[in-house]
């Protein structure tokens, strides 16, 4: 095998890991900030609330193409936070068959209370790390992050 290629499979062998460590803190951590601030939200639907919250009236397809997640595990997430009041469908106004997810008041009310407490997580998980290697960070994760999304589109 080539030395270059084996550099790169021990170096995927030894971040993966990593990854799904990391993955795993970020989301044990983001459940126990929700159940503090009163919000009995799983990491799925506060991820989904944050993006729905930025991106209001985004499109239900758009948002699992975001999330990378097929339709039917979208609409379960949505049913959750509909029911919970934080996001309702909008029928769009131009096309009936789109449907959207839009932020509602309590929603919103949600990002205030939890947003400082993730901000606060984020801070520490990065704390001291050079900007210069966070930038570097997040565009090798977003290539890898493409590279495994194209393997979709194989499929």
């Amino acid at each position: 095998m080539d030395k270059d290629l084996q550099q790169h499979n021990d170096g995927l062998a030894a971040i993966m890991p990593l990854i799904g460590c990391m993955t795993s803190q970020v989301r044990s951590h983001v459940s126990r900030i929700c159940k503090a601030t009163g919000y009995n939200l799983t990491p799925e639907e506060a991820d989904t609330l944050m993006i729905i919250r930025h991106c209001d009236a985004l499109p239900q397809s758009r948002l699992a193409n975001i999330l990378g997640k097929d339709k039917a595990a979208v609409t379960r997430l949505m049913n959750a936070l509909v029911k919970s009041g934080l996001v309702g469908r909008v029928q769009d106004e131009q096309d009936r068959r789109i449907v959207r997810a839009q932020i509602t008041e309590e929603g919103k009310q949600a990002f205030v209370q939890v947003w400082p407490e993730l901000k606060k997580l984020s801070d520490l998980a990065l704390q001291g790390i050079a900007t210069h290697d966070l930038h570097s960070m997040q565009k090798t994760l977003m290539t890898i992050n493409a590279n495994l999304g194209s393997m979709n589109e194989l499929d």
